[in-house]
């Protein structure tokens, strides 16, 4: 997922399809910080998934800054590290068990 994220970030960026930019970056993060935090059994390791995160967020913004052909930007900064925030809430309550729901399906479908 996070190669993923990494290869579209840093790809030209597509041409705007009516969804607002920071909340893709939200939403994106919401999902990658709900899926680590399925792999956390303590909270400090909950607490580096945060961390790294958004300090993986914040170097795909740098990167971006260096293309040539995309911008780095503090507000997507800001929604990464929201939706990081936000997905690990969600350790804590209900989204975990969907989270866990998506996992087991997606594992299936992979035969794993």
């Amino acid at each position: 997922m996070l190669l993923a994220v990494a290869i579209v970030s840093l790809l030209p960026a597509p041409p705007a399809i009516g969804v607002s930019d920071k909340l893709s970056h939200f939403l994106t993060y919401v999902v990658l910080s709900g899926w680590f935090s399925l792999l956390a059994r303590q909270r400090a390791v909950l607490v580096g998934s945060i961390i790294a995160l958004i300090a993986y967020g914040m170097l795909i913004e740098w990167l971006q800054g260096l293309t040539g052909y995309r911008y780095a930007e503090w507000g997507d900064v800001i929604a990464n590290s929201a939706g990081c925030l936000l997905g690990t809430a969600g350790y804590f309550g209900p989204l975990r068990r969907s989270f866990i729901r998506l996992d087991n399906k997606l594992a299936i479908l992979l035969g794993r």
